[in-house]
């Protein structure tokens, strides 16, 4: 059986995850009344240690989330302002790059040509800079994703009040 379950929630369920998760979350260390029965300290250490782990695992997937990401793409201005004069300057798809035979290929073949800033030198260095600090973010949210699911995992039991 299927409870409530509409093919629609399966609709980018990493951003549901990655956005529900974390509040709720936030809202069992602020509210929460317990810790896991496994700990063994006194009260005061396992409230405070369960309050830790759970802000670790909420800020571990806020993180993990591009959209509350602390870090940012220290080239993501300078890329817009390149994609911007690119697109004033070429066209959205570079359609004045476009050659007389790509022109004619388009009309006899049926497909559009498209250009991009990669394919103009003057845009190289910034779309270098901009991809690699883009593999690097993404590297690190999903190594704050990893490191929270393996929290998650070893908690889910306890994650309740």
């Amino acid at each position: 059986m299927r409870y409530g379950y509409c093919y629609r929630d399966a609709w980018a369920i990493d951003q549901w995850f990655l956005v529900i998760i974390p509040n709720m979350l936030n809202d069992l260390r602020i509210n929460g009344h317990g810790y896991p029965g496994s700990f063994t300290g006194t009260e005061e250490e396992n409230v405070r240690k369960w309050n830790r782990i759970l802000e670790h695992m909420e800020f571990l997937f806020r993180e993990a989330n591009e959209e509350t990401c602390h870090r940012k793409n220290p080239y993501e201005e300078a890329y817009d302002q390149a994609r911007e004069a690119f697109t004033r300057k070429y066209g959205m798809f570079g359609e004045k790059l476009k050659t007389e035979e790509e022109k004619e290929q388009e009309k006899d073949k049926g497909y559009y040509c498209v250009h991009t800033m990669s394919d103009v030198p003057e845009y190289k260095e910034i779309l270098d800079q901009w991809f690699a600090a883009e593999k690097e973010l993404a590297a690190y949210r999903d190594r704050c994703m990893k490191e929270g699911m393996k929290l998650f995992a070893r908690y889910l039991w306890d994650l309740w009040d």
